[in-house]
């Protein structure tokens, strides 16, 4: 059985295909925009950062095909991979937006190779499993549909931000990379997403009776220590574990194993001065500027006073030179989060503590942060009622504050070292659930929002072991490419892709360059490799070795 969640009834402007090498998957590109807009876009653009397309549309298409090239190295099916991509207008403010969506076109339960009764897969990863399409509509072919935001640097949406289509990791200040946005969507497609109400907590009911999924098989509270689809959790319980901050957790083994491996230590964050009130607190964090840590945040707290009533919510323009070398003391409400940082850090803050104030609700739980925007650049953190009401009453008193690092627990994990899921106090309906907290450091793939401090050309950290968890095949060794075998493995430990990226640029030079031109675009991204440090030398020289013969 199966049902479409997606419907997209665009007419198909152009096929794609990736050619994968033998057990890897196949992913197609079902190019739906229409002619002269989006993928499609004629508007002339010089060759950048390894991506050789010479117009905005080609550019477009070709870091698409890289990021399916890339995830089509790492995972195994032997059925293609159908994908729909367009560039629409999506949700977005001048300071603000989404920039990308995604989801299964189809979903499957009890087909043939199922490794889970009465749970729904995503189609990508059904088809995977049967060996066979499943879904084979002629009229609605697709696996996944994807969607990007075609306002992206125009008046009223992101307006000082602009796609970076380059393949290399480079962004330039203020850009937003598209090829990691893509591989973020595409991630969601394949199967990081549950398919439950995230308001009721109520599995997905498909007209006839409720199922869970594969994805929400693999999702545990830790404070009752149960599946989400246990049968022992409510819908009420779901709904309240996907609304407390560090109560949802990804229980598969293959993330937790992997998680040791690439996350930092977790931080503590501590009051240091004055000794009445010192010892760690709990802290909520931010989807925009960098994380808080031990090199950046720490030091002496300012209560905010902006002169406009009420004073310290950090709505105004602070006199410049306010915070100065000190950390910003800022009270919760009346504006956005990434507002009152940025009129902080123009005042000369370091860093920024948004307190709850009892008005605003959620007294327990410091809340999660988001509506910043590349203009942030310092680290945010929030606080809860009782220690908002802590900090104000001491913040006259030499108040200090650090973080400490501690090497028994994971930046992004619980203390059993699961990964914590995104499950911020109020829901957001396209983040909460399906998506790695915002507290995961170093940054991942599959948080809520793009960091600019994420390679996903290089690395996918935990996301490969997430598909590994619910059901996907991964291919092993090394990257081999017309005829020729070279050293560089596909994979590695810890989500670093070396020989997919090889396999990636193999697809794109082979494709979109005149054949006298290949050895030249091989060796761009034979280049990159080496600046990111992501071969040895004896990789290095073995693939080289391929791109002259």
């Amino acid at each position: 059985m199966n049902k479409t969640l997606l419907a997209v009834s665009l007419a198909l402007a152009g096929v794609v295909a990736f050619a994968a090498p033998a057990q890897a998957a196949r992913l197609v590109l079902l190019n739906v925009d229409a002619a002269g807009e989006g993928l499609n876009d004629p508007t002339a653009k010089a060759p950048v950062g390894a991506n050789p397309g010479t117009t905005v549309g080609a550019q477009r298409r070709i870091a698409y095909e890289f990021a399916m090239g890339l995830w089509g190295a790492v995972l195994k099916s032997p059925v293609d991979v159908k994908i729909y991509a367009s560039f629409q207008p999506l949700a977005c403010t001048a300071s603000a937006g989404v920039l990308g969506s995604a989801g299964p076109n189809w979903i499957d339960h009890d087909f043939p190779g199922a490794p889970l009764p009465n749970t729904w897969y995503h189609s990508a990863l059904a088809d995977s499993l049967a060996g066979r399409d499943l879904d084979p509509d002629a009229a609605d072919p697709a696996d996944i549909a994807s969607r990007f935001n075609s306002n992206l640097g125009t008046t009223g949406c992101l307006e000082t931000s602009s796609w970076y289509y380059g393949l290399d990791g480079n962004t330039p200040a203020g850009a937003i990379n598209f090829l990691d946005v893509v591989m973020h969507e595409i991630g969601h497609g394949l199967g990081f997403s549950g398919f439950l109400d995230k308001t009721t907590g109520a599995l997905f009911f498909d007209g006839e009776t409720s199922r869970s999924d594969v994805y929400t098989h693999s999702v545990l509270d830790n404070v009752r220590n149960l599946r989400f689809d246990d049968k022992r959790m409510t819908d009420g319980l779901r709904a309240t574990a996907m609304m407390t901050p560090g109560r949802l957790v990804w229980g598969g083994q293959t993330v937790t194993s992997t998680a040791a491996l690439v996350l930092s230590h977790m931080l503590t964050f501590q009051v240091t001065a004055p000794g009445g009130i010192a010892g760690s607190y709990g802290y909520g964090t931010a989807d925009f500027g960098p994380v808080a840590g031990a090199g950046n945040f720490s030091g002496t707290v300012k209560q905010a006073d902006d002169g406009t009533a009420p004073n310290a919510d950090g709505c105004q323009a602070f006199t410049p030179g306010f915070f100065t070398g000190q950390i910003a003391l800022v009270d919760r409400g009346t504006c956005g989060f990434g507002v009152k940082a940025l009129n902080a850090q123009n005042a000369g803050a370091t860093g920024v503590i948004i307190a709850n104030v009892s008005t605003s609700g959620s007294p327990t739980v410091a809340p999660g942060m988001t509506g910043g925007s590349a203009a942030n650049t310092i680290p945010t953190i929030s606080l809860n009622v009782a220690d908002g009401d802590t900090f104000r009453a001491n913040v006259g008193s030499g108040l200090t504050v650090a973080f400490v690092e501690d090497a028994s627990k994971l930046q992004g994990a619980d203390t059993n070292g699961h990964m914590l899921l995104y499950s911020p106090t109020v829901v957001a309906p396209g983040s909460t659930f399906s998506h790695f907290d915002t507290s995961v450091s170093p940054n991942a793939v599959m948080e809520p929002a793009i960091s600019a401090s994420l390679n996903a050309n290089f690395m996918l950290d935990m996301t490969p072991s997430l598909m590994s968890d619910i059901g996907w095949g991964r291919n092993g060794g090394t990257a081999r490419f017309r005829k020729c075998t070279t050293d560089v493995p596909i994979e590695q430990p810890g989500g670093l892709i070396p020989g997919a990226n090889v396999l990636a640029a193999d697809a794109v030079c082979s494709s979109n360059v005149a054949p006298g031109a290949y050895q030249a675009c091989m060796t761009n991204f034979a280049d990159a490799l080496v600046s990111a440090s992501m071969v040895t030398g004896a990789q290095d020289s073995s693939f080289r070795q391929c791109i002259r013969r």
